[in-house]
């Protein structure tokens, strides 16, 4: 199954980060309509699936750009997320400067930058 990483948190086996955007081919498990795992998985709500399954369909993903109004969250050792009208993290975490520099952004810029941030 092909799945793409939508948020921070997933790790290789060298336990590096695996960046958000990247595709991989992982082993087959259920997905639902939203490509996320039926059953309980230690990536949940982390990733899609965007291709394959056990029954050979490919799922289908939400590619709608997040929605604000948007906040910035700090997340503690320094990072800090930038979250969506429903309190969902888009993207990766950023670094205060970053955080600073998008509190002072219009709605319409900090719109673009959490949709472009979200493909990150």
């Amino acid at each position: 199954m092909r799945i793409r990483i939508t948020a921070g948190g997933i790790y290789d086996g060298e336990g590096k980060e695996i960046p958000v955007g990247t595709e991989l081919d992982v082993a087959d498990f259920d997905v639902n309509d939203e490509g996320q795992p039926v059953e309980p998985h230690p990536w949940g709500g982390r990733f899609v699936a965007i291709g394959g399954g056990k029954d050979g369909k490919t799922a289908v993903t939400n590619d709608e750009p997040p929605v604000g109004p948007f906040t910035v969250v700090d997340g503690g050792k320094g990072w800090w997320t930038i979250q969506d009208g429903k309190g969902e993290k888009v993207g990766a975490s950023v670094r205060e400067d970053d955080a600073k520099a998008f509190d002072t952004m219009s709605d319409d810029d900090k719109a673009a930058f959490a949709a472009e941030h979200a493909k990150a």
